[in-house]
């Protein structure tokens, strides 16, 4: 602050001495400042505190009623912190007892009367430069403090605004993946639909098989198994509002009755090139191998294989399910003579090669 700015301070006179008072007031007057009061009654301090708001008392510390001492304790009390106004004690007192009890008790700077009017000019100049400097910084701290809840409150907006979007992206990608799911969900089923329509069609065309009891138990089986894998195969849409449950759980299966079973279920698409004898299923098992897994995906999978290798074989040919153990994995192969590929699988010595890496799982 300038000079010009200095001298608008309001200073305020604690004194119960008239006469020290007024020398004071034209003093003070000489040398520039202008908004001035003084008191001689100290019971009165408080009150002009309040309406005058000084930026400097200067205080006499031996008053009657009220003195230097109580005001200093009072004013410290009353304001704390940032609101604290510097005090300048004048005291004739110059007692190192007297000038310790002043300083503990609140007072910014203390001279001793009589004093030298050059020393008070310039300690009167550096208290009421350091109290607006520090007025200052508290109205610079003010502002830095709304601007930072400003850009907080920017901030969060633009927070909200992102996870906003992200929710959104969220749900169509989850959307997306639902449609694609669901494009998987009405081929599996479909393919499970087609095994019991095979086999109840078996059924009911073929008398012989209904009299054989075996073969019609064996149809039946089929068709079960076909109707609890359609049935889990639903049951995977699930998966995206709740977690797996207890029966979604693994469990150990031996794979090559889970591979016999895979081939039940895709014989009824395959069954005219069967009978005709351009196709043939053939399995070979060295000995059991046991994974852990989910049945009912597991079969749907393998179908799936079987189903890609049938269309893989423009005539005549031979699909072999092999499974087999390596290096701790148990491993299931899908293997065909067709001489073409649709999926892009590559060939091995002219046998075409299905593997599902997906579904190795150790013993």
């Amino acid at each position: 602050m300038n000079e010009a700015g200095l001298k608008e301070a309001r200073i305020l006179m604690v004194d119960d001495d008239v006469n020290s008072t007024c020398l004071m007031t034209n003093f003070l007057h000489r040398i520039g400042y202008n908004q001035l009061r003084s008191i001689n009654d100290s019971t009165r301090t408080f009150e002009m505190v309040e309406s005058f708001k000084p930026d400097l008392i200067l205080l006499d510390l031996t008053m009657p009623n009220i003195d230097g001492f109580q005001i200093l304790e009072a004013l410290r009390a009353d304001r704390q912190g940032e609101n604290q106004i510097p005090v300048l004690v004048l005291t004739g007192d110059d007692s190192a007892k007297n000038k310790r009890r002043a300083l503990a008790a609140g007072a910014t700077e203390l001279l001793v009367k009589p004093f030298d009017v050059s020393e008070i000019s310039m300690r009167i100049r550096n208290l009421l430069h350091a109290h607006f400097l520090r007025l200052e910084i508290q109205q610079q701290n003010r502002v830095l403090e709304d601007r930072v809840r400003e850009r907080t409150g920017e901030l969060e907006g633009a927070l909200e605004d992102l996870r906003a979007t992200q929710r959104q992206l969220l749900q169509q990608e989850r959307l997306s993946a639902f449609g694609e799911m669901a494009g998987g969900v009405v081929h599996d089923f479909s393919n499970a639909l087609m095994s019991i329509i095979g086999y109840s069609e078996m059924l009911i065309t073929n008398a012989k098989a209904r009299a054989d009891e075996a073969t019609a138990l064996e149809y039946l089986r089929i068709i079960n198994t076909a109707g609890r894998d359609g049935a889990h195969v639903v049951s995977r849409l699930r998966d995206f509002y709740r977690p797996r449950g207890a029966a979604d759980l693994l469990e150990p299966l031996d794979l090559n009755e889970i591979v016999t079973q895979s081939i039940a279920l895709a014989k009824p698409r395959g069954a005219k090139r069967e009978r005709e004898k351009t196709v043939s299923f053939r399995t070979d098992f060295k000995c059991k191998v046991m994974a852990a897994g989910i049945g009912a995906e597991l079969r749907e999978v393998l179908t799936n294989l079987i189903f890609n290798a049938l269309d893989a074989i423009p005539g005549a040919g031979i699909i072999t399910l092999r499974t087999l153990t390596q290096r701790g994995n148990a491993i299931v192969e899908v293997i065909d003579t067709g001489g073409r590929s649709r999926d892009g699988l590559g060939t091995r010595d002219g046998v075409r090669h299905y593997q599902t890496p997906s579904r190795r799982a150790r013993n």
